[in-house]
């Protein structure tokens, strides 16, 4: 009997986006479900059966009880849906500040969008679909060790290219004066993941 063959990685890429999309179809079904119940508790509420407010006060409460119970759950983040290649990148000479700064923002976690997927760029696969990072030393697998160089320049996210360190206390006590934060290497840390994220256009 002939093994089945092993899934590709596009084959478990493609598969997880499958899943997203039945998740987003999920989430509108909810909001459907939530719009019901808050119907329901006004005209409750108009005909003096519950008070809204108190109704609203004891589901704030049962919601963080629920937040804290699925705390360890999977989550899945995307970056923004634009075209990367029509961001704007801040005028930072990153090459001359390179041994000062060490490319912490190549520490920080970013979340890919689809246009990043269809480039190859590789995502952690237990968090769908953070950019992977170095077990060692908590860097992106783009980032050249030593040089922290990006290989993937081109194809570099949206959020990368939008991201500006200037006024980021995890990477400039003082910008202006070259003065770098403390270095903190927190490799293997477990701590909540901090998002680049792209400015909210107006």
């Amino acid at each position: 009997m002939a093994e089945d063959p092993v899934a590709t990685v596009a084959e478990l890429e493609e598969g997880l986006r499958q899943l997203h999309r039945m998740e987003m179809q999920t989430k509108l079904g909810l909001e459907r479900v939530e719009a019901l119940v808050m119907a329901a508790i006004k005209v409750l509420h108009r005909a003096e059966v519950l008070h809204e407010k108190a109704v609203i006060a004891e589901a704030d409460e049962q919601l963080l009880d629920v937040k804290r119970s699925h705390e360890s759950d999977a989550r899945i983040v995307l970056g923004p849906e634009t075209d990367k290649h029509e961001v704007e990148s801040p005028a930072i000479d990153c090459a001359s500040l390179m041994h000062l700064c060490k490319a912490r923002c190549c520490r920080l976690a970013v979340a890919l969008d689809f246009q990043d997927l269809d480039d190859g760029l590789r995502w952690e696969y237990k968090r769908p679909y953070e950019l992977r990072r170095r077990r060692d030393d908590g860097y992106c697998v783009y980032s050249q060790p030593g040089t922290h160089r990006c290989d993937v320049y081109t194809k570099r996210p949206a959020i990368c290219r939008s991201y500006d360190c200037r006024k980021d206390k995890r990477v400039w006590e003082d910008f202006d004066a070259k003065q770098p934060a403390s270095w903190k290497d927190d490799v293997g840390v477990v701590s909540p993941l901090v998002q680049i994220r792209l400015p909210s256009k107006r």
